[in-house]
This record gives C-alpha cells, sequence and structure tokens, in this order.
C-alpha cells in the first residue's frame, strides 16, 4: 500500500507511527466535519507544515488533535509529532493555551481583503483558505468599518486605519 502521508521534508525526523499516539481524552475543542475537511483539504495541498505535540509518558497529543483526526481520515499511517515530557498539569495548561491563542487572534480585515483579492486570479483554489465561498465574497466586496478611525484633521484625506490591525488603506 503506498504511503498516503504529505509532510515536507524538514519534519521527516520527527515521524512517529500514528497508531503509538492518542487524541488528547479531555480535549475541549471539537473538530466538527468543516473544520477536518479543511484541515485534510490543507494537508492534501501543504502537506503537514508544523508538528503536532505529543505527551511522552501518555502518549496523548496535546496540541494538533484536529490535525491527527483529519491524517487519520486521509489514511495517513506516520505523523510529525514534537514529544515532549509534560507533567499532568503542563499538559493540560499548554493543550488548552494552544487553543486559546489562536482564538485570541483577530483578522485585519482590509489586509485579509487585499490578501484574497491577491489570489482570487481563478488559478488558486479558494476552498484552500478555509474560507466558504459566501464567506469569500462577503469579505471580499465588504466597505471598511465605518468606525475605523477616516482620518479627521480637514485637510480632505481620506485614509482609513483598521481598529483592529492599524493597517491604513484608501476606501474604494
Amino acid at each position: 500500500m503506498k504511503d498516503k502521508t504529505n509532510i515536507i521534508e524538514a519534519l521527516k525526523p520527527l515521524l512517529i507511527d500514528i497508531s503509538t499516539i492518542q487524541p488528547d481524552p479531555r480535549n475541549a475543542r471539537a473538530h466538527p466535519e468543516r473544520n477536518l475537511d479543511t484541515i485534510k483539504a490543507s494537508l492534501e495541498h501543504y502537506g503537514q507544515r508544523k508538528p503536532i505535540v505529543v505527551n511522552k509518558s501518555t502518549m496523548h497529543i496535546e496540541a494538533g488533535n484536529g490535525m491527527y483526526e483529519a491524517a487519520k481520515l486521509l489514511g495517513w499511517k506516520k505523523i510529525a509529532a514534537v514529544v515532549v515530557d509534560d507533567d499532568g498539569d503542563t499538559a493540560i495548561g499548554y493543550g488548552i493555551m494552544d487553543n486559546q491563542s489562536a482564538l485570541l487572534a483577530e483578522w485585519c480585515l482590509p489586509t485579509l481583503k487585499d490578501l484574497l483579492q491577491d489570489l482570487d486570479t481563478g488559478d488558486f483554489n479558494m476552498d484552500l483558505t478555509g474560507f466558504m465561498p459566501d464567506e469569500l465574497e462577503m469579505m471580499m466586496t465588504a466597505a471598511p468599518p465605518e468606525d475605523a478611525g477616516a482620518d479627521d484633521t480637514g485637510g480632505g484625506s481620506s485614509v482609513v486605519t483598521c481598529p483592529n490591525c492599524g493597517h491604513e488603506f484608501e476606501p474604494e
């Protein structure tokens, strides 16, 4: 049977047998179908580009449960993992922090819109961004936020600043 893994060369020294690890039985994050489909598409197209984190004493995943699930669904037999020797509290704390830190990040919407428009040439599969077509359309056609801090110096400038990231742009 042909190996179905798609892992970048730099991670290959970290490969472990996927059957030797287990998802965190207390993982507080669910991975619904859309999430797993997005991760699977990313693994197939981009490959695994970052390792998961596995606890040495339990072989439970501290970070990367979704990637593990997606890789298993793709039929992978190996996955790149960093194996750490954490005590129970550190393992729990790190797993929570890994998920929460992603939730605390915010999109700079004008920059995201620019990046999406750069990709939308017809040559790139926009599904690989993780956004649904209706979400992409909404973001790419949205006007800048009204509270985006238009320059009010009276000089006639129409520069707008994103309140989330500080990106400055001229509205269309």
